[in-house]
């Protein structure tokens, strides 16, 4: 891997994490302050569950991307 390579890959996983953080986030204040008042039980269990398995892919698919983007970095992109 290029020097530029490995630069341009820390700043972009850097950006989406933090992008990810704030969808963590914003879900649930979306949760808290449009869902919530209603009070209908089902509906808001269903949301936070729905919210937690959705939040719980993207994490997944972030360490994943990073795991590999750490491999190829191990390895030098030699070919």
């Amino acid at each position: 891997m290029n020097k530029w390579q490995k630069i341009v890959g820390v700043i972009a996983f850097g950006a989406i994490g933090i992008c990810e953080l704030l969808v963590c986030a914003n879900t649930y204040l979306d949760l808290k302050y449009i869902i919530e008042p209603y009070d209908i039980s089902d509906m808001i269990e269903r949301m936070y569950l729905r919210a937690d398995s959705l939040l719980i892919a993207i994490w997944l698919n972030y360490f994943i991307s990073l795991a590999l983007f750490i491999c190829l970095w191990r390895k030098g992109g030699k070919r």
